[in-house]
């Protein structure tokens, strides 16, 4: 992997993140993700294929965890608490493509949720 090709894929999750804080920012609450979440997915799928590549698992997996939720958001489904779920990873995920940071924790919370309504 070179150089060149991490800098332009850190970018792009990078641009990817804040397209979804942009969204979020104007977000209150689970209705106004619900409203947005077909926007939001679009960005989660980007950065759920892109960060893996580049070597950033721990971002990828938590992005296909939040894709996957998001697509039953798109479907229908109601997750009570999402908006602030999907605030806090948003942040961690932007904290973590920069610098080294742990993201099992958030991971955890997303997973817990997941398991209740991914079959």
């Amino acid at each position: 992997m070179s150089d060149e090709f991490i800098k332009v894929a850190t970018q792009e999750i990078c641009d990817e993140l804040e397209g979804i804080t942009s969204i979020l920012d104007t977000c209150t609450k689970d209705e106004d993700v619900i409203k947005n979440s077909n926007k939001i997915e679009q960005h989660m799928h980007k950065i759920k294929g892109l960060a893996p590549m580049m070597g950033k698992e721990n971002i990828g997996n938590l992005a296909k965890t939040l894709d996957s939720l998001l697509k039953k958001i798109v479907s229908g489904e109601k997750i009570d608490g999402f908006y602030e779920i999907l605030v806090n990873s948003i942040t961690q995920m932007t904290f973590a493509i920069n610098n080294p940071y742990d993201l099992s924790g958030i991971h955890k919370q997303v997973s817990d949720i997941a398991s209740k309504i991914i079959d």
